[in-house]
């Protein structure tokens, strides 16, 4: 029977997170990769690069492995390709803040420093750019009637100039989100990070999201399903995207003031997903706010004990 040589992988690590007894961040080595792989260690060849916004690039020589690592551990895949014959290069997301660093599992000290810096320069310095973008975490907030509403982005809109390729990318992540689609998932997933990352709690039964309604019940259909299925998974809460049903399509009011009755006369609420409940109000972009304003108020009257709302861009110049 032939003789298989076996190589034993060389594991290294430099990772840093904010230790919540210290003032400043600390940086652990091999010995962090326990609380980097809490769930499951990797046994084939693998390298990560790890970004404090959420981001994580990886190169791995077992796909299917890493998958179930990302599964065990809740981080997304974004996307992944063939590198070579061996190996599976790839992104994906996770909470920002946990970690940042790097972790390699090879066959030498010099291999994993060259899938390193091979990580760093196809991601972040090579010409290709990436369509959408990634952060996990919330750019600002403010306060609407009293609710507090989160936002991803800054949101340049189409008239106005857009001075850098991230500006691009959020305007691609929001047309794409309205268009419907695949983008539904990838933003659920984000939007799950970011929220777990501001402290939103995990599994309360007592929690519903809530799209905000789009003009017609066809631009409804292609922008929120997806969305609203996979954040509510993600987040243990109920789906409430069939709360508010849109009666009658009309136009978009854009462009000037707009009562309340003109913003939910067309809509019917269904009660049961909002007396007693803490609602999550989605929606893409947050220009003025007087659609949550009076959604807002609305649900409170239904009943509503709070109302927190989520977007994915606060237009420039906006609210």
């Amino acid at each position: 029977m032939p003789m298989v040589e076996e190589f034993e992988l060389l594991e290294e690590a430099e990772v840093q997170f904010e230790d919540s007894d210290c003032a400043d961040s600390v940086w652990y080595g091999v010995e962090y990769s326990e609380g980097l792989f809490g769930r499951k260690k990797p046994v084939s060849e693998l390298t990560l690069v790890i970004r404090k916004e959420g981001i994580l690039y990886f190169l791995c020589a077992d796909l299917p492995e890493f998958l179930e690592l990302c599964r065990l551990h809740g981080w997304y895949a974004v996307s992944h390709q063939s590198f070579s014959d061996t190996l599976e290069i790839g992104l994906c997301l996770m909470e920002a803040g946990r970690h940042a660093g790097w972790y390699s599992l090879g066959h030498s000290s010099e291999r994993n420093a060259v899938y390193r810096e091979l990580l760093e320069y196809t991601f972040e310095r090579s010409e290709r750019q990436a369509f959408y973008p990634y952060e996990t975490s919330f750019k600002g907030q403010c306060v609407i009637d009293g609710c507090t509403c989160h936002y991803l982005h800054d949101y340049h809109p189409t008239w106005m100039e857009k001075k850098d390729e991230h500006q691009k990318r959020v305007s691609n992540l929001i047309f794409r989100f309205k268009e419907g689609g695949h983008c539904g998932e990838l933003v659920a997933q984000i939007l799950a990070f970011a929220l777990l990352h501001a402290g939103f709690e995990k599994g309360r039964k007592d929690t519903v999201l809530i799209p905000v309604p789009a003009s017609t019940r066809e631009r409804q259909r292609r922008r929120f399903p997806v969305a609203c299925y996979y954040l509510s998974r993600e987040l243990g809460i109920e789906d409430g995207y069939k709360a508010i049903w849109i009666a009658e399509d009309r136009e978009q009011l854009k462009g000037r003031e707009k009562s309340g009755g003109e913003i939910l006369s067309n809509l019917q609420f269904t009660r049961r997903y909002i007396r007693g409940k803490h609602i999550v109000l989605l929606d893409d972009v947050l220009t003025t706010g007087i659609n949550f304003l009076h959604l807002s108020r609305k649900m409170k009257e239904l009943g509503a004990v709070s109302i927190t709302g989520v977007f994915l861009g606060k237009t420039v110049g906006g609210l």
